[in-house]
């Protein structure tokens, strides 16, 4: 059996020599200055548009009635059928610098509405008061690293914030913590998508007639 006692900023200890050595090592990790920590967002999107259809154009008479659908030439009827096939890729690297500990926030997508989906799941998910107005909202995720021996303690939770404005909503109920390397690359992307319906949404982004894979990882240095 020991005892500590703190004094000021001095803790005085009363152990034995094998219980002293290990109350130094605990304290030598925990006693450190924190650090700057480097995160790299990388994300990609793959874009397939595909156009399918059909027009009619020419010129018809019955009787005294003529019909002409441009563009015309001459007598009869056209039939065209087109069918066009877009791709593109978009990617692009960010870098952010975070004190060791704190937060920082990762945006994905464009400015949203705040909708009644937003309002529901808010609801659902979050504890909001009721003097928070949103209007148009700009969404992502604060991702908090925290330095571990050798490993990257990383908490993701889900946010909501007012576009160009202070204040945000933090869905902490939906908050999930990993462990990486340092210098790995962290699939945020395929993780929060499994993770939670409030997620869903933030990587949904918007909907289009379209398909359309997107990738959205990080890495702590």
């Amino acid at each position: 059996n020991g005892s500590v006692r703190a004094i000021d900023n001095h803790l005085l200890i009363s152990a034995s020599p094998e219980q002293l050595v290990q109350i130094e090592t605990v304290i030598a990790r925990l006693d450190v200055m924190r650090q700057n920590v480097r995160i790299t967002v990388s994300h990609a999107s793959d874009l397939q548009l595909q156009q399918r259809g059909a027009a009619v154009s020419g010129r018809a008479s019955a009787g005294d009635v003529e019909v002409v659908v441009p563009p015309a030439v001459g007598d009869g009827v056209g039939l065209q059928v087109y069918d066009s096939n877009t791709r593109s890729r978009d990617t692009g690297t960010e870098f952010l610098t975070v004190l060791d500990g704190e937060q920082a926030f990762i945006r994905v997508g464009q400015i949203v509405p705040f909708t009644q989906r937003w309002i529901l799941l808010t609801r659902r998910y979050a504890i909001v008061q009721e003097s928070v107005e949103f209007q148009d909202i700009t969404t992502g995720f604060a991702v908090r690293p925290h330095y571990i021996g050798d490993q990257v303690e990383l908490e993701i939770t889900p946010r909501i914030a007012r576009w160009n404005q202070a204040g945000f909503i933090d869905f902490e109920e939906l908050s999930t913590i990993v462990r990486v390397s340092p210098g790995e690359w962290f699939d945020l992307g395929s993780t929060m998508q499994a993770h939670d319906e409030v997620s869903q949404a933030i990587l949904a982004g918007e909907q289009r007639a379209e398909r359309r894979n997107s990738t959205l990882r990080i890495k702590v240095n």
